[in-house]
């Protein structure tokens, strides 16, 4: 089983420049060949419509990239600091934060994309805040942090659906990014959520023997030293911080934070350490093939990539969750 995989982990790691190059090649506007794909890559000279499209894309795929690893690594962390398989970047209230400050910049008349972005960014923070603080004046137990999030997430989303009914016509220009796409992702935003999904990466692997520890139990952690409470706290900052800069960037995309650290944690093992690493892979792969089929589906059209992540990847979780039952 071991030797598997490895060769699975190399396969996977050359599989990821090649789906990038994919990336780059397919999508509407103009067919690019790889060949072109290529040349751009390597400076060459090549008519300017195919550069514009190129740089489009290449924005767009970097995009599919940060996501993917921002929400498999904030994933990981939370079902290892929360001690819950099916936790999910989602589940502390960030992206029902995001998308409630969407809607009221909207009601008031805001539209401008980078307002938006900030907006979405700020009150998916000041989601967390909130559960912070509850988590803080009840000692910052897992159960108390997965309860807070889940309560703010249906408070938030039914004052949401109020005024997503007030602003009734004007809705539509904000559905893609409701259902999640990197399609319109801007090389200032992408700079700005990249910026802070590494910042958040970084403290995670600051982390990870801390965090290793608290799969042992919150009784051997102390023991050994580790502060379990400031751990769980400063885990689930900075996997939020990066879960609210991507959900600003492209919405909220489903299923990637849930399905790519449990296909990390089957091929590689339970080392939080090295399943970071591999979540790291898994993730970029899942948003990165799921942006390109998005493109697709519904060709010249797009599909919402939630909508391609979860009728893709829910089999495959499914399909390795009976194969490897016990393992997770």
């Amino acid at each position: 089983m071991k030797s598997i995989n490895k060769i699975l982990t190399v396969f996977l790691i050359l599989l990821l420049p090649i789906s990038f190059l994919l990336s780059l090649s397919i999508g509407p506007y103009s067919k690019v060949s790889i060949y072109q794909v290529i040349f751009f890559i390597l400076g060459k000279n090549l008519p300017s419509t195919y550069i514009d499209i190129l740089k489009y894309r290449l924005i767009r795929s970097l995009a599919a990239l940060i996501l993917g690893i921002g929400l498999s690594s904030s994933g990981l962390t939370l079902q290892y600091t929360l001690k819950n398989p099916l936790a999910d970047p989602y589940l502390l209230g960030i992206s029902s934060g995001a998308i409630f400050g969407v809607t009221i910049a909207m009601f008031f008349g805001y539209y401008s994309f980078y307002q938006l972005y900030i907006i979405a960014l700020l009150s998916a923070l000041l989601s967390l805040g909130f559960i912070l603080l509850i988590s803080t004046i009840f000692k910052s137990s897992s159960t108390t942090i997965i309860i807070a999030g889940i309560s703010l997430s249906y408070l938030l989303n039914g004052i949401t659906t109020i005024y997503m009914i007030r602003l009734g016509p004007k809705i539509p220009s904000i559905l893609f990014w409701l259902f999640g796409s990197v399609a319109f992702t801007t090389l200032n935003t992408l700079e700005k959520s990249s910026i802070l999904v590494i910042i958040s990466l970084f403290f995670m692997f600051y982390y990870w023997k801390a965090i290793n520890t608290l799969m042992l139990g919150e009784d051997v952690a102390k023991s050994l030293g580790v502060k379990v409470s400031y751990i769980r706290i400063v885990s689930v900052l900075f996997s939020s911080i990066s879960t609210a800069a991507l959900v600003a960037m492209a919405g909220p995309v489903g299923f990637i934070g849930l399905a790519a650290p449990w296909m990390a944690r089957l091929i590689i093992g339970s080392n939080f350490g090295k399943a970071l690493l591999m979540s790291l892979l898994t993730g970029s792969l899942l948003a990165i093939f799921s942006d390109i089929l998005a493109r697709l589906v519904i060709y010249p059209s797009e599909a919402p990539l939630t909508a391609i992540t979860s009728i893709f990847g829910a089999p495959v979780l499914i399909y390795l969750t009976l194969k490897y039952k016990g393992r997770l």
